[in-house]
């Protein structure tokens, strides 16, 4: 056996790098079935048949399990990390440049938000100068989506704020003033 194979510090520390490999897939995959249970929500809408009932209901059970196993896991790891005396010393750089991350895909994500209303928009002209006058069901969709395309712009500004409030909060800590 190699030293690799036997000494607990290198064994511990190859556990906590694959468990925590293990946690970024399942927050990844976290996202995908969020994403597919709201489609499911959204295409079984007043369906009440017990095949779709339960896959919703399986949907958000699996949500609950991934969340709950996620915490599992990252409290494990902070566990074996103090009790080996590998506690993560957290400073301000690192702080800084955690919340950064955050903020800079926060802030992709409010540019892309951001561009989505004008394309519904622009979808809803297109379906009312397709659909003849008397169409009602256009002229109803193309409402219900100009109130989505405001709720993607009020979207965008909220996560724009959490941009700046974020921006604001990291150049204080890094003592670099205004926002970045």
């Amino acid at each position: 056996m190699t030293e690799a194979e036997t000494n607990p510090e290198v064994t511990a520390a190859s556990a906590i790098w694959a468990v925590e490999q293990v946690a970024g897939e399942l927050r990844e995959t976290y996202l995908a079935v969020a994403a597919a249970t709201v489609l499911l929500e959204r295409v079984g809408a007043g369906c009440a048949h017990p095949a779709i009932k339960l896959a919703r209901r399986s949907g958000e059970d699996a949500l609950d399990l991934a969340g709950d196993a996620e915490s599992q896991i990252s409290d494990g790891v902070r566990r074996l990390r103090v009790a080996a005396d590998h506690r993560e010393t957290v400073t301000v750089g690192g702080l800084v440049e955690a919340l950064d991350g955050v903020r800079s895909r926060l802030g992709a994500t409010a540019d892309r938000i951001g561009r989505l209303p004008d394309r519904v928009t622009v979808a809803g002209r297109q379906l009312l100068d397709a659909a003849p006058d008397d169409h009602p069901a256009a002229a109803d969709a193309v409402r219900q989506w100009r109130r989505a395309a405001e709720q993607l712009a009020l979207m965008a500004e909220s996560l724009t704020a959490a941009v700046d409030a974020l921006s604001t909060y990291t150049c204080g800590l890094s003592g670099m003033g205004g926002p970045r």
